[in-house]
């Protein structure tokens, strides 16, 4: 039985994935565009004690224009805030945006998370590379395994291959491997049987769109525009896995 608060990723967006594989001839329809897209998703971050928590979320409407513009899916424009105290606020998003769950400390925050991911949520994880806010990449990658072995220790941690489906799911990633800002690091699925409930990235993606918005770019030539990409090619891939 379905709990009524469950999350349908497929009844939130109805992707109409055969007109997403026309992207080139989008920019063509002009508001025409608007009647393919279904139903309207928010893009959400997960507050947290961190200060950091909402950090580059200042620039997340240049990458929801970025989706809309790129596919039919109706993200709205707006960034929101996911708040782990009310489990039902989690529940209004099929996949949600994190700087981080270990800092998480009050349980019940804790165990909402694992419950929104339970009912069918995306969780996806992106370390911020300033120095400030993670100084050592390697101990927030094990304080964010830490957190799910103590609190969804049926999550297996899988580092995802170069062939793996996310990256070619919409846009072909050079590589196979996602675009870095400053470090060498591969994704890192959690899985639950066959299922992907959520992603660790330690590659700065949500950096890159904030670079535009800053007008600066010690990155690589391109990186901003492969990083959304890349996160593109996430989110479509989560929002298809069936539950």
């Amino acid at each position: 039985m379905s709990h009524p608060t469950e999350i349908s990723r497929l009844r939130f967006l109805k992707l109409g994935l055969a007109s997403l594989f026309f992207v080139p001839r989008l920019s063509l329809l002009g508001n025409g565009l608007d009647q393919l897209r279904g139903d309207r998703v928010g893009w959400a971050r997960l507050k947290t004690p961190s200060p950091s928590w909402s950090r580059h979320a200042g620039s997340d409407p240049l990458l929801m224009k970025f989706f809309r513009e790129q596919t039919t899916l109706n993200i709205d424009p707006n960034w929101y805030t996911a708040d782990p105290a009310d489990l039902a606020s989690l529940c209004k998003y099929p996949f949600i945006f994190s700087q981080g769950v270990a800092v998480l400390v009050d349980p019940s925050a804790r165990r909402n998370v694992v419950e929104f991911i339970r009912r069918g949520g995306f969780l996806m994880i992106d370390a911020c590379h300033d120095d400030r806010v993670n100084p050592d990449l390697n101990d927030y990658f094990r304080q964010q395994t830490a957190f799910f072995a103590e609190m969804m220790p049926e999550v297996q941690l899988v580092p995802l291959p170069r062939t793996h489906e996310v990256y070619r799911c919409y846009f072909q990633i050079p590589g196979g491997e996602p675009p870095h800002m400053f470090t060498q690091f591969g994704l890192c699925g959690l899985m639950v049987g066959p299922r992907m409930v959520g992603l660790i990235s330690l590659s700065g993606l949500q950096c890159a769109w904030d670079l535009v918005t800053e007008h600066r770019s010690p990155a690589p030539p391109g990186t901003e525009l492969l990083c959304m990409r890349m996160l593109v090619n996430i989110y479509i891939y989560a929002m298809t896995q069936v539950k």
